[in-house]
């Protein structure tokens, strides 16, 4: 059958056919034609991706698989036509996950998977899991780890304080090569309009009650209402994209600072009007924290991880051995050096590199880890930062060597543009 595909999703009787899933409207779509279809007397929906490489984007994808599970307690029924390899069916679009707390912080790696989460345990092991990853695989610009830390857990607690909704949605997307983060969190909840109907500002439309939420200590009165302003400080800070919906309404905040609202979209229903927040963040620009946070009373970005590093010297005891992923590759010394130089440019402290763990190590492994750390942060910032302990006579051999041999390189290739 071929359909006019004007709109990402098509309905043929039960069959639901998707054509896109990488922008919010995919969400409209679908809700229009589950509405079509159940007013039509279905009670089941078979939906079908036909492309296997179709573009998958959180703000499309995780808010459609939440709306999924609604209909599904609600007695309607959904099977799934999808290739195996597709990213719809690998990621949990089609039964999201429910992990622990305990089972969240040891995922080998937190993106590209739907996680259905109910309390502030599994906020907290979600959030240090993405971080930590991020500081391993990518040097970030300043401010940019300690944002992303304040933003997923207040927006991802946000679900539990104000949705009155039992269950919340996270998808989160990193994108190592262009330094990009993309994160949606998605619930089934009361929405913003009724959650601050109430309140003394008392909003007559769902798209006013938005612009409230994104304003300084607005809320319902459960918390200090600064959640969403905080992110939309931060997203305005770094220059990166932010949407907010619920019921019928949506704000858009764009590179530019450009503030788009949309009104009279579809929507589950008056009661369970649904909260989607979706931001995405340039890691390649700094927050400046202080600005963002001027107004608020500064701002606190706690992480688990740094502080049980902190010895009594105000030194960070960096366990070589705990943080890495094996020592005979370069990509693991790459790993170790990124997180390192994240650390010291976001405490300023001095880190002790121990190695008392370490029984062997390649040369490649010491050569990306030490001598490349050294090259990139300069040998008397090297020597300031970062002091070594705990090497075996093995490992301070190759690290010496590694060293040497990296430092000549550098000094040759100098040498060489001079005589150019």
């Amino acid at each position: 059958m071929l359909f006019k595909t004007e709109r990402s999703v098509n309905r043929e009787n039960n069959k639901l056919y998707f054509y896109k899933m990488n922008h919010p409207v995919v969400v409209s779509d679908f809700l229009r034609a589950v509405y079509d279809g159940t007013k039509r007397g279905y009670k089941e929906f078979d939906i079908i991706v036909t492309d296997p490489s179709i573009t998958v984007y959180p703000n499309a994808c995780l808010p459609i698989a939440a709306i999924i599970e609604y209909y599904k307690s609600q007695g309607i029924e959904f099977t799934y036509s999808m290739d195996e390899n597709c990213y719809l069916k690998n990621c949990g679009f089609v039964a999201p996950l429910v992990l622990s707390a305990e089972e969240i912080s040891n995922l080998n790696r937190p993106f590209d998977i739907i996680v259905k989460y109910t309390d502030s345990a599994q906020v907290a092991s979600f959030t240090q899991n993405c971080v930590d990853y991020i500081s391993h695989h990518v040097v970030c610009e300043n401010g940019i780890l300690e944002s992303l830390i304040w933003c997923i857990n207040e927006v991802m607690d946000n679900v539990l304080v104000h949705s009155k909704s039992t269950y919340g949605y996270v998808l989160a997307q990193f994108h190592e090569m262009s330094k990009h983060i993309a994160i949606c969190v998605s619930d089934t909840g009361v929405g913003i309009y009724n959650s601050l109907k109430t309140s003394k500002h008392r909003p007559a439309r769902a798209i006013d009650a938005l612009s409230l939420a994104v304003q300084e200590g607005i809320g319902d009165g459960q918390g200090q209402g600064n959640g969403l302003f905080g992110l939309y400080q931060i997203i305005t800070t770094n220059g990166g994209r932010l949407s907010l919906t619920s019921g019928p309404a949506s704000l858009m905040l764009n590179p530019e600072n450009q503030l788009q609202k949309f009104d009279n979209l579809p929507f589950l229903n008056r009661d369970r009007q649904c909260t989607i927040v979706d931001f995405q963040m340039d890691l390649n620009k700094p927050v400046d924290i202080n600005t963002a946070f001027a107004s608020i009373g500064g701002f606190d970005g706690f992480d688990i991880r740094i502080d049980n590093m902190l010895q009594d010297d105000d030194i960070l005891l960096y366990d070589v051995f705990e943080n890495c992923e094996g020592t005979a590759t370069r990509e693991a010394g790459k790993l170790l050096r990124n997180d390192v130089i994240n650390i010291i440019k976001r405490t300023s402290c001095r880190v002790q590199l121990d190695f008392s763990k370490v029984k062997m190590a390649s040369s490649s492994f010491v050569d990306e880890f030490l001598a490349k750390m050294l090259i990139d942060l300069g040998v008397i910032t090297f020597n300031q930062m970062l002091r070594i302990s705990g090497m075996n006579s093995t490992v301070k051999h190759l690290s010496e060597r590694s060293i040497y041999m990296r430092i000549a390189e550098e000094w040759g290739k100098t040498q060489q543009c001079r005589q150019q």
